[in-house]
């Protein structure tokens, strides 16, 4: 590559790399300016063209390119994270767990003692703290091998990320290319939503403004200028306008960039994390009562043994202190936060290959959980392929856009204007790939585009004929569409000197109310008359039912100087009506199917669009969304502005209803999505715009679509839909439930585990056993290989589709229900008879005698023996537990297991380690050191067969009523949750029906004459205020039947709430103390129950008795 060089005062002297980082950096326009001679000149003596960019070869990587090049002189543009933690880096913090050190120093004394004592040591007294500090390393070593796995996969999807498509110039075509491909010296194209990927300097647009709030903390929108300022940095976003910039700065050497290499990235804990380890702490604190039960049981013993054989064995104690913190380390259920890391992390790497890329962990688990998805139609239901199939052009409607003989009745002239229109008030462009065309930006706008080639016929250079049309007619000014105006107007210099030609296009109902001129088909204009009104409008209705978007184009000729229009305010008046256009946009095959797996599985599908009711009524029954049957149960479809016209209460009473909202914005969604959640609802949006941040910022579940939607949009969301398509939202809602199920199977099986292996020591402890069942090692053993090998296997199962057949599981589901506390008293129970049964019996029940050695009784071998036996039989167990806790509520445990190769390998690892551990460390001087011996065949089948016995257990325990057992159900946690719901929309109801009935009866001013007579018009306002009492005493009704409901549903929670008595139900002002904390619709209308003594009906205060005494009657009481 040549050297870069800038004109100063007619010599050229070399741009540096550092100097194009100082024009950035310090936003110095003078130096700008005076240095590289302004944002022009640095783009040229970059060897790029401000109108059509870098050239192919300037790009191409292949022999004769010149792309390494420079990328050797600038970088390229990828940005450098802080490397990872090291595995040495991640082994220490694991031992920084204070139980892990506590035991390990125990061990380290216990060796020592071992060793330095000879009557220890000649018995390998030493081998047991050997053994415990090589397990708690091997435990160390997982532990860390797994959080090096977990961080690098994150930094992989943190990868994945970064990596969006951006709008480059290429030797005057503008096509999509990865950001990390941009190049110093590369033209962008940005428009409004866009991420800008690098440090750029503005060349040209349209009041083009920036969000520089992720750089600088401002929240206001900056404009960008060619005089003042002309900076666009790397990692803000366009809010506003459109435009073309040259990149001087990537990677690195960005703004972006540079923070970047400062930054740690490191994952946040989600809800169900911190839910998890508010778990672990209680079960650990389970573990240490424990703990200490059993180290003084033990102590005691020794203090009474040693008193009376006169010996004090010191060693004894070290062994108890060793036995009880192993306990501690067992009752810890460390496996519960490393389950769900691993439940995430697998289920974020198969959603992406579902189409589903995930920003924010914690929307994997709360996809579980959601119960409303209100969807965009465009791109998500829809294939966003649009094309222009019928038309309204010249008074004349068009079936077909193919049909040649009829298109043919168009004149040329018509024609050349109607492509004009299409072609210049649009920022879309097309773009030849191979197997087809490439639609960039707008597919409304591509839709149009395509149109204008169609009429045009092939282009003999082969370029594009709307390239020709925009090419001698510049943008003087252009006002961009926005969800209030519904409408974008481009301004080109008009026909004569001084004149301009204001082109607009937008929705088809909003512009036919601004024309008062319509253009024939051959070319002339005539006034737009009230039947020509009509005409359109049926057009516009005709092509709706048949579920087409319309749009309607037009233009106007103003006389006024294109510099002297108004950059704000554009005079969208007095048009001229081209046409209206249908615009065809495919339901996807599989929409329909998407919609029935969701709704099945109790998701709530709602359509948000822009589209006339009309239209999106047929596309929302075409796609399984709306069924007319559903309107006598109160489904509903509504336009925006009725939505925006209603008062809050009126809202909230129909956000649950509304199955479609049509002509809709995304405050409205904005509006909707926070009506559900305040109900109680888990909302999931779809967004594609810029304007869709706040919905999907703000919804619990936010997607927006990876392939029509903006950068900002993509930032505030959490998943990222790649293909568009619906049918990934419903693969989100599986995985999500799966990783909830993944986590509940494992806290099922981990809570076993712990609760038998501290119970036996605790036991054995007690009943005065010296050498506990289930010595250190053996206890470090099973939690290294049930604690992580467990989560491994129940972690990472694929979901069933089954899941899909269930309700969500809400937001109050809670982690342990009733069928798991079933399952874990139930098996539990029957492992600590066994276990309980052998410790005491064991050596009668096996046939385990004392062995002669030496001529002597060896009964300690026989106590190794049979702790080895119980140590045996209870891993067993948890082998065979394992596979009972893969179903909650199914008998089946088995189902799917072939599908589940890793839980398969990992129980036949578990086992072939057992067996090898046993036999072959229990056959040598380490086992007796360690608390066991090997085993005989008797053992070893005996052992498998109580390992077995589990499975029945388990179904028969799936037998026994779940009233017996503590907690509640999912379905119970549900309908508590629906009660909550039904109570707040009974609360609404009647606020709106109370606001009414109060705006009326202000309305009417009954009076009377003088005389007494009635007054003229006295009989009709009697008649309203009848109507009005009405609606009070409906209202009314209607608010007292929400307070009894919430006292209700209160009752079934916590008798403590229920309470309405004198001392708590009401302030001293009245006002409901008791339902303050809830939905502000039943503190409003209970207020209006209260507040009843305006209208001389009784209060809350007079009829609480009665409420107290017969609820039914003070309905009744409230209707008078």
């Amino acid at each position: 590559m040549s050297e870069k060089k800038t004109k100063e005062d007619g010599e050229e002297h070399e741009i540096t790399s550092s100097e194009l980082e100082r024009v950035i950096t310090d936003r110095d326009y003078a130096f700008l300016k005076t240095r590289c001679g302004g944002p022009h000149a640095l783009a040229e003596s970059l060897e790029s063209n401000p109108k059509s960019g870098l050239t192919r070869v300037q790009r191409s990587s292949s022999e004769g390119g010149k792309r390494q090049e420079r990328e050797v002189k600038f970088g390229k543009n990828e940005f450098e994270y802080p490397p990872p933690k090291t595995f040495l880096q991640l082994c220490v913090i694991a031992l920084e767990d204070f139980t892990v050190r506590i035991l390990i120093a125990a061990a380290v004394v216990s060796l020592a003692i071992g060793a330095g004592m000879k009557e220890h040591r000649d018995e390998y007294g030493y081998l047991e703290g050997i053994a415990i500090v090589i397990v708690v390393m091997v435990v160390v070593f997982l532990q860390a091998y797994i959080d090096y796995a977990k961080e690098k996969k994150f930094r992989q999807l943190n990868s994945v990320k970064d990596n969006y498509n951006v709008k480059t110039v290429i030797d005057g075509e503008v096509e999509q290319i990865p950001a990390g491909e941009v190049l110093v010296g590369d033209v962008l194209e940005l428009t409004a939503g866009d991420k800008i990927p690098a440090d750029c300097v503005y060349l040209e647009g349209s009041k083009l403004k920036t969000n520089e709030a992720a750089m600088t903390g401002e929240p206001i929108d900056i404009g960008k200028n060619l005089e003042k300022d002309p900076f666009l940095l790397s990692g803000t976003s366009v809010s506003e306008g459109s435009g073309r910039c040259v990149v001087v700065a990537v990677g690195g050497h960005s703004q972006w960039g540079a923070i970047l290499k400062t930054l740690i990235v490191e994952p946040q804990s989600t809800p169900l994390q911190e839910r998890l380890d508010a778990l672990v702490v209680r079960v650990g604190n389970f573990g240490i009562g424990a703990a200490i039960l059993t180290f003084l049981a033990s102590f005691i013993r020794w203090i009474a043994e040693s008193v009376e054989s006169g010996s004090w064995d010191g060693l004894k104690v070290l062994n108890f202190l060793i036995n009880s913190v192993t306990i501690v380390v067992v009752a810890i259920p460390e496996g519960l936060p490393l389950a769900i890391t691993l439940g995430l992390a697998f289920a974020m790497k198969q959603m992406m290959k579902d189409q589903n890329l995930v920003r924010r962990l914690e929307a994997c688990e709360t996809m579980g959980s959601a119960t409303q998805l209100n969807a965009d139609k465009t791109g998500t239901l829809t294939q966003n392929r649009m094309t222009v199939t019928e038309a309204w052009l010249g008074r004349t409607f068009f079936e077909s856009m193919v049909d040649e003989e009829k298109l043919s009745t168009i004149s040329k002239s018509f024609q050349e204007l109607l492509s004009e229109s299409c072609a210049i008030n649009s920022d879309a462009n097309l773009s030849h790939k191979e197997g087809g065309m490439e639609h960039i930006g707008s597919k409304t706008e591509c839709a149009l585009l395509q149109m204008v080639e169609d009429f045009g016929g092939k282009n003999e250079n082969g370029g594009f004929r709307y390239h020709q049309l925009r090419e001698p007619k510049p943008v003087k000014q252009r006002y961009h569409f926005t969800s209030a105006r519904k409408r974008m107007s481009t301004a080109i210099a008009g026909t004569t000197s001084g004149t301009t030609r204001l082109h607009v296009k937008g929705a088809s109902e909003v512009l036919v109310e601004l024309c008062s001129k319509v253009a024939k088909l051959d070319g002339s204009v005539d006034s737009f008359s009230k039947e020509d009104i009509k005409d359109a409008n049926d057009a516009i209705q005709r092509m709706a039912e048949r579920g087409l978007r319309t749009l309607a184009i037009a233009y106007v000729d103003l006389k006024v100087d294109p510099s002297k229009l108004d950059p704000e305010k554009p005079r969208e008046e007095n048009l001229t009506l081209l046409g209206i256009v249908g615009i065809k946009d495919p339901i996807r095959v599989e929409t329909a199917e998407a919609v029935r797996l969701l709704r099945g599985a109790g998701v709530t599908v709602r359509m948000v669009t822009g589209d006339n009711a009309v239209t999106a009524r047929a596309i929302a029954i075409e796609a399984g969304i709306f069924d007319p049957n559903e309107e006598e149960k109160g489904a509903t479809i509504l336009e925006g502005p009725v939505f925006r016209k209603m008062s809050r209460a009126e809202q909230e009473s129909v956000a649950m209803k509304i199955r479609v909202l049509a002509r809709s914005s995304p405050t409205d969604k904005l509006v909707l999505c926070n009506l559900q959640r305040e109900l109680g609802e888990v909302v999931s949006v779809t967004g594609d715009g810029t304007n869709d941040a706040p919905a999907l910022k703000d919804a619990d579940v936010g997607f927006a679509l990876g392939i029509a939607g903006t950068e900002i949009a993509k930032e505030a969301c959490d998943i990222v839909i790649m293909d568009d398509n619906i049918k990934s939202m419903a693969k989100a809602v599986l995985w999500g439930r799966n990783v909830y199920q993944s986590i509940r199977k494992f806290l099922q099986f981990q809570l076993v585990v712990n609760v038998v292996a501290v119970s036996l020591n605790l036991i054995a402890a007690c009943a005065g056993i010296e050498e506990l069942p289930l010595g250190a090692v053996p206890l470090l053993w099973v939690n290294m290989i049930m604690d992580s090998m467990g989560a491994l296997a129940l972690a990472t199962e694929p979901p069933s589709d089954r899941l899909m057949d269930r309700q969500p599981f809400g937001r109050t589901a809670p982690l342990v229900n009733k069928q798991m506390w079933r399952n874990i008293i139930g098996v539990s129970t029957y492992q600590l008879i066994v276990c309980i049964t052998l410790m005491f019996a064991g050596t009668s029940i096996m046939g385990i005698e004392c062995p002669i050695i030496d001529g002597h009784e060896d009964c300690h071998h026989r106590t190794l023996e049979l702790n080895g036996f119980i140590f045996n039989a209870f891993v067993f167990m948890q082998v065979f537990s394992e596979v009972n806790s893969r179903r909650i509520s199914d008998f089946n445990v088995f189902e799917d297991i072939h599908k589940s190769g890793l839980f398969c390998t990992i129980i036949l690892l578990t086992v072939g380690v057992q067996v090898l551990f046993i036999e072959v460390v229990g056959s040598t001087v380490v086992g007796p050191a360690i608390g066991f011996v090997n085993l005989n065949t008797k053992e070893w089948i005996t052992s498998i067969v109580l390992g077995v016995i589990i499975l029945p257990v388990g179904a028969l325990t799936r037998c026994v009523p779940l009233s017996l057992f503590p907690g509640v159900t999912d379905e119970e946690a549900m309908a508590q949750a629906a009660e909550e719901t039904h109570k707040a929309l009974l609360a609404a109801k009647a606020l709106a029906d109370s606001e009414k009935a109060t705006k009326a009866l202000a309305d009417v001013q009954p009076s009377a004459s003088p005389s007494g007579a009635e007054s003229p018009g006295h009989h009709h306002r009697r008649v309203s205020v009848d109507s009005v009492s009405s609606s009070i005493s409906h209202a009314f009704e209607a608010a007292s039947e929400a307070v009894i409901a919430s006292r209700r549903a209160s009752h079934n929670e916590d008798r403590s709430r229920l309470s309405l008595s004198r001392e708590s139900s009401l302030s001293r002002d009245g006002s409901p103390s008791s339902l303050r904390s809830r939905h502000p619709s039943f503190r409003r209308a209970a207020t209006m129950v209260i507040s009843a003594n305006r209208f001389r009906l009784p209060t809350m205060d007079t009829i609480r008795d009665d409420i107290d005494d017969d609820e039914e009657n003070a309905i009744k009481k409230m209707k008078k």
